[in-house]
């Protein structure tokens, strides 16, 4: 705060005490507590019948937040003033001793600022009102606009407090930004729709927010997201208007990145359309957490005819209606929506529960275009025209500007011939529009394309031939066209609905848009998405003028695709190759020309799956894309899809089967001379061999790749190739060679950006140090690990992440923390389906179990293990392994009978797959029991 303002503050807390302290601070003590004796009681009383209720309550508040600040010069400055208030002396002192605290103690500033300005009876009742106790601050007043923007900021402060960030850290985000201009419109002008739907949140668990296009439904939600208590997350936000196509399966995996929940999303490794399973699992993660808020904008768009058009988003909205959980659901929609046996998404008793929406009252709307230069026109007029178009946001800003151009008469002339025709609000908007527009409509129109805000070279490469040369500064004048005032330019999105509606030429426009953005200059070094997000754009609009070969140019010359992988962008690279696939990726007829650019889209999404830690899903495309080029006798694209089809099963647990694929991408690269597809052959190789625990083996492959990445200059592959070699000497039991490797690694990950390969060499390097017993170090270099993983979405990184802190914690002895971490890895590999992962975990609670002398759980972890293992092509010595684990925990049990019961069935097993390593291990300990008996 500046000097100003904190002497203003200091000023009026110095007012607002001097005539209590006499009643409420006495011989140096603060008497703030009514109750705590006789002597306080009555001063307290006194207080309140001297100077009324109100002062006396913020009197009190004043000097409970001063008191543990208190330093020994206030305290004597109160007690002077206690003993003579009506000395100006004294009361200048008082307020110079308060601005000096105030100074030392920005944050009281904040809290004292908060007390003074709440024009509230009881100002104790904020503290109730920050976690949602809204029936009980609301019953005294409703604040005004400025003491609704007062308790957003105490909010936001109690939101920072270290006991909220834990809980508020937990969730993924997505609320639209809120400027504060907006901000300062909707608290003035809503404030008594925003006390009653406060009100209505705190009892129920769905408010339908209705009304009509433009009059503010989204606005009003953001509006809330602000008030809402101060230990619930920033809310998820679902805008249907922008994603018009989306089904259940989109929501639902939103929704689990939002929670962190990525069993919401199980149906996607299982390969499978979601249904009620999920949804149901949706709602349990929602009833076992405490309150979080979602937010649906525009539902009205997946309606028709106030029915759901999709079964799937029906039977989410169903769930959230009927069963039970803690979540707050907030849906903004035109219409009220209904499901198919009739009833509706909420309870409409007497109007009560369907808040629907109007515009601004009277007073406000008439504020409105007053403050907005019409305060020259008669009050009565001005009415009249508030009430001709029902207080309609958008509606009053273009009257401001029809009024200014044709006069109050001619407008409320109009307005009454679109009474008499009965037409609605949105029409009388509509037409307002129209009439506006003018010449300027077919720049509108073309603006309405972008769908982000543009620079003004954005809006002039859309000047039509009748343009005038001023058809920016009027459309601004005119309120249609946004900016602000910073170079952004925009349109209001009912606006943009008419204007995209009336274009004619779509095509053109969005290739005008296609051309601006490619005009971008962007960074000489891009670092993250919004670097090239002017990329994305072009290639949005050049889909959406169905020109999908230069799409496709605009990914590949960009390098967009290697960027937005390297960042761990996945699901942004899904959203850009979807467009340029047929509606079936698969069997569709494709809508690229070029038949090897299909096929690397194709194999593109196989790599994006990939990342995202979905190999099932990874090898259908991998699989196709093989497929195409086969067809297509592109032997490059050919040997790139084997060698992806390798590293999926690889990722499965099946090695045998990886290096097959690997030896045959190796052979194709040798022979076109592809020294690229040779290096990366030989690296996946090198990591199959590391896998199946052959290590010299596996360095000999890596070295190789290593000089091909040194001598092509690839970067990318050096590191990767660099911490793989790490890994092989850690796992050799060298941590100290491995650290040096994972270093090197490490540096280039940076110098690149390569997110996922830095969290990967992290992980290792904390692997290395729990080696060495640094275990504190190794939970550091582990936690910045999981922290990028899960920022790009990197399934199996998270998952080999997770499983190695549990191992960290394991070597602590600290076994309960190691079982949290080795459930939540399971849980992972599970829904990815690594069957390998699967079985590393088991094994590991197992062994949790076994140190915790829980040897029924631990018997019961080490089956499971011992089957996955059996069951695998590439089981290795794994089956021995974890059969010797479960015999040791028999053994453990100190039951004989149940020992050589278990060796019994293993020993058929044994037999039955034939598998020498379990009957060699069966059968001599078998012997060794029955010798012990003898």
């Amino acid at each position: 705060m500046d000097s100003v303002t904190l002497e203003a503050i200091a000023r009026q807390a110095a007012v607002i005490l001097a005539p209590a302290l006499p009643f409420i601070y006495e011989g140096s003590k603060a008497v703030v507590t009514k109750g705590t004796d006789v002597l306080g009681d009555m001063l307290y009383e006194k207080a309140f019948e001297k100077i009324g209720s109100k002062y006396g309550k913020k009197a009190k508040s004043l000097l409970e937040k001063i008191s543990p600040k208190m330093t020994e010069s206030l305290r004597k400055t109160l007690t002077k003033v206690s003993q003579n208030s009506e000395d100006p002396k004294a009361k200048e002192e008082l307020q110079q001793e308060i601005l000096k605290l105030l100074r030392e103690n920005p944050d009281l500033a904040r809290e004292i600022e908060v007390t003074i300005n709440l024009n509230i009876e009881n100002i104790e009742n904020i503290d109730q009102f920050a976690v949602g106790n809204y029936n009980t601050f609301f019953n005294f007043e409703t604040p005004s606009g400025d003491e609704f923007i007062k308790i957003n900021e105490y909010l936001d402060r109690r939101r920072k407090e270290a006991a909220n960030q834990e809980i508020l850290n937990c969730y993924n985000p997505s609320t639209p930004p809120y400027p504060e201009k907006l901000k300062q419109f909707v608290t003035q002008n809503r404030a008594e729709e925003l006390r009653k739907n406060l009100t209505y949140l705190e009892n129920h668990w769905i408010l339908l927010i209705s009304g009509i296009g433009g009059v503010g439904k989204s606005t009003l939600a953001r509006a809330l997201v602000d008030l809402r208590p101060i230990n619930v997350p920033e809310p998820f936000w679902f805008n249907f208007n922008q994603n018009q196509n989306a089904k259940l399966g989109d929501i639902l995996e939103k929704l689990a990145a939002y929670m962190n929940a990525p069993e919401i999303a199980a149906f996607k490794a299982e390969r499978r359309e979601p249904g009620k399973t999920d949804v149901d699992k949706l709602t349990g993660e929602l009833h076992r957490r405490s309150e979080v808020w979602l937010i649906f904008d525009d539902l009205s768009t997946v309606l028709e005819d106030q029915q759901f058009t999709d079964k799937g988003i029906e039977l989410l909205f169903s769930s959230l209606r009927y069963n039970d959980h803690k979540a707050k659901v907030i849906v903004t929609s035109r219409t009220l929506p209904k499901f198919e046996n009739g009833e509706s998404l909420v309870d409409v008793i007497e109007g009560e529960e369907k808040h629907h929406l109007n515009g601004l009252r009277k007073e406000f709307a008439v504020n409105y275009l007053v403050s907005n230069g019409l305060d020259k026109v008669e009050t009565q007029k001005l009415e009249e025209l508030a009430v001709g178009v029902d207080g309609h946001p958008l509606a009053l800003r273009l009257l401001v500007q029809l009024v200014k151009e044709y006069g109050a008469n001619d407008i409320l002339e109009d307005l009454s011939m679109y009474r008499d025709q009965m037409e609605d609000t949105i029409l009388k908007a509509r037409k307002l529009f129209d009439k506006l527009a003018g010449e300027e409509k077919a720049l509108l129109e073309r603006i309405s394309v972008y769908r982000e805000p543009v620079n003004m070279k954005g809006i002039k490469d859309m000047f039509a031939e009748r343009t005038p040369k001023n058809g920016v500064k009027k459309l601004i004048d005119k309120s249609l066209l946004e900016t602000d005032h910073n170079g952004s330019y925009w349109l209001h999105p009912l606006v943009q609905e008419f204007s995209y509606d009336d274009l004619e030429d779509k095509k053109t426009a969005h290739m005008f848009a296609v051309k601006y953005y490619l005009s971008l200059p962007l960074p000489e070094k891009p670092s993250e998405k919004e670097d090239v997000q002017p990329l994305i754009e072009a290639h949005h609009h050049a889909c959406m003028a169905e020109e999908y070969d230069q799409a496709a140019v605009i990914i590949w010359r960009s390098n967009l695709h290697y960027l937005l992988d390297l960042w761990g962008n996945s699901k942004i690279l899904i959203e850009i190759y979807e467009k340029l696939l047929p509606e079936d990726h698969f069997k569709g007829e494709p809508v690229l020309k070029n038949k090897k650019t299909h096929r690397f889209i194709i194999a593109s999404m196989g790599n994006a799956y990939s990342h995202l830690g979905e190999p099932r899903k990874a090898i259908e495309y991998y699989k196709q894309a093989h497929i195409i080029s086969k067809e297509i006798e592109d032997k490059q694209g050919e040997g790139e899809a084997i060698g992806n089809l390798g590293n999926e099963y690889s990722h499965l647990g099946e090695f045998r089967k990886a290096i097959k694929y690997y030896e045959k991408s190796l052979k194709i690269a040798r022979e076109r001379r592809d020294i690229y597809g040779e290096s990366a052959a030989l690296g996946n190789l090198g990591t199959a061999y590391t896998d199946l625990k052959e290590p010299r083996k596996a360095i000999e492959y890596y070295e190789q790749s290593l000089k091909i990445s040194i001598e092509i200059v690839d970067r990318r592959g050096e590191a990767v190739t660099l911490g793989n070699i790490g890994t092989t000497y850690r796992e050799m039991g060298e941590p100290r060679k491995a650290i040096e490797y994972y270093e090197q690694a490490l540096k280039i990950d940076r110098e690149i950006g390569d997110k996922q390969d830095e969290a990967r060499n992290l992980e290792n390097m904390g692997l290395a140090f729990s080696l060495l017993g640094e275990h504190t170090k190794a939970i550091e270099y582990c936690e910045q690990a999981l922290k990028i993983a899960r920022e790009v979405c990197d399934r199996i990184g998270e998952s080999e992440t997770l499983g190695n802190m549990g191992s960290i914690y394991y070597y602590r002895r600290e076994f309960r923390q190691a079982v949290e971490y080795y459930e939540q890895a399971l849980k992972i590999n599970r829904k990815i389906g690594d069957i390998y992962g699967q079985s590393v975990d088991l094994r590991n609670l197992g062994s949790a179990y076994k140190e915790l002398r829980e040897n029924r759980k631990a018997i019961e972890y080490y089956e499971q293990a011992l089957e996955i293992s059996i069951e695998m092509e590439d089981g290795c010595k794994q089956e021995v392994e974890n059969l010797i684990l479960l015999w040791i925990a028999y053994c453990n049990l100190g039951e004989p009978r149940e020992t050589v019961e278990f060796l019994k069935k293993y020993l058929a097993i044994g037999k039955a797959i034939e598998d020498p390593r379990i009957i060699g291990f069966c059968e001599q300990e078998l012997k060794e029991l029955e010798g012990s008996d003898e």
